[in-house]
């Protein structure tokens, strides 16, 4: 996926000229969203399972309230009330995306969360799960409660992997996962920090498309739940097309000599930034991933080198 632009010419007193079409990041389409209020049907009066087509596998608590996040108004929540036989309570609202169609082949789902602590000492886990229309799950991304760390799931064999980043519990959280369909690679940031490299949506050939993304609570000890509960908010999922063709999005020298580059990016994807003089030797200015696939650039060089040639080279399988 080489793309070259050309940065030089003749120098100008901001920099380089770039000859390089400037083109703005594309914008999403809003698949389902939903923020639990009155006003949408949403009642405080019942379980968050039936209302407006959530439903439920497992027992357990599930609701609405309110006043939970700040400024928030309704939130949607799961956990806290025991459940019964099983040691698993997952709530959703199947999105039924298949075949992923080509302009909503980049699925990004975001919401607010906060994992309010149990007062009874015991502390479970709650989770996101995305799952294909055949009812396979996919991948999962796990806040334990008991550790605060983030994990995460593939849908092979192997069990749960440390992202190596944390959660706070009491704290408001704002996820972001990126599902990059045609690459089949998923990407997730925490409050704009990114929490994996990007990771294969299934690696059993399942499936790729989108029946529902599930919050979760799995007990951690059988028959001894915590009070601990999962608030969330703000519940989106949005699809865009994927992006084929690096782009530049801006371009500036800045005042300490550094020319900085926006660059737009295939989504959830790992690339290599690299520069050269000459089309022939090339060497890296930076490797970046973001789930948007748009990430700055900065590079050093002088303002009065005669050329410059920039290039976007995909830096994964």
């Amino acid at each position: 996926m080489d793309f070259v632009w050309r940065a030089g010419g003749r120098a100008l007193a901001g920099g380089f000229i770039l000859l390089a079409t400037l083109l703005p990041a594309s914008a999403a389409t809003l698949i389902y969203r939903t923020s639990f209020e009155s006003f949408e049907g949403y009642s405080t009066n019942f379980t968050l399972s039936g209302q407006n087509g959530w439903q439920h596998e497992g027992t357990g608590g599930n609701g609405v309230v309110t006043d939970f996040i700040p400024g928030a108004g309704q939130s949607a929540y799961i956990g806290f009330g025991a459940p019964g036989a099983t040691e698993f309570n997952n709530v959703w609202r199947p999105v039924d995306l298949a075949p992923v169609p080509t302009n909503l082949s980049v699925v990004t789902f975001s919401v607010t969360m906060l994992v309010v602590d149990s007062t009874n000492a015991r502390r479970d886990d709650f989770r996101w799960s995305i799952y294909n229309t055949n009812g396979a799950r996919l991948f999962t991304l796990d806040f334990d409660n008991a550790s605060t760390g983030i994990n995460y799931a593939l849908d092979g064999a192997g069990g749960f992997v440390s992202t190596g980043f944390q959660f706070t519990r009491g704290a408001v959280h704002e996820l972001a996962v990126t599902l990059n369909f045609p690459r089949n690679r998923w990407q997730a940031s925490l409050d704009g920090t990114v929490l994996t490299a990007p990771l294969p949506i299934t690696t059993t050939n399942a499936a790729l498309n989108l029946g529902d993304i599930d919050a979760v609570w799995a007990i951690r000890t059988p028959g001894s739940a915590g009070n601990n509960y999962l608030v969330f908010d703000n519940y989106q999922i949005a699809g865009e097309p994927r992006v084929t063709v690096p782009t530049l999005v801006s371009a500036t020298r800045q005042s300490d000599g550094f020319l900085r580059l926006t660059v737009q990016t295939e989504q959830a994807t790992r690339n290599a930034i690299e520069v050269s003089t000459n089309l022939t030797t090339w060497s890296a200015v930076t490797t970046n991933s973001s789930l948007d696939g748009l990430f700055d650039v900065l590079d050093g060089a002088p303002a009065t080198l005669p050329r410059r040639f920039y290039r976007v080279r995909l830096a994964e399988p």
